[in-house]
């Protein structure tokens, strides 16, 4: 398969991931709590917290806590939409650097082999 493919298949699987979180998060938040609420929670995380401490707080910070929309089904949708768009990320930065170390890997072993 050529990388232009593999690239194609994985984009198309990030967005079907994203949009599954979203789509799973207001089923699941217009129906009364459940199970699957928890679920979605740890099918989205890592993201979900990376935007909790760094989005979320900083704002109740600054602009105080409201305390109203918890718990309705746009909140939740956005919340694991979000998640598992960071997750996606987190994902795309970690195979980047693997990349960029594999490509650094034969030159460093170059320089380390003394020459005969």
């Amino acid at each position: 398969m050529s990388r232009t493919r593999i690239s194609r298949a994985a984009r198309i699987t990030a967005v079907a991931y994203v949009v599954a979180m979203a789509a799973g998060g207001l089923i699941v938040g217009a129906q009364a709590p459940s199970s699957a609420e928890s679920l979605l929670f740890e099918l989205s995380q890592p993201g979900l917290n990376v935007l909790y401490v760094f989005v979320l707080m900083p704002l109740v910070a600054l602009l105080g806590d409201t305390g109203g929309g918890a718990g309705d089904a746009g909140s939740l949708a956005l919340a694991c939409g979000l998640g598992a768009a960071v997750n996606v990320l987190l994902v795309r930065a970690a195979v980047c650097a693997a990349r960029a170390v594999a490509a650094d890997l034969p030159v460093c072993r170059k320089r380390r082999t003394p020459a005969r």
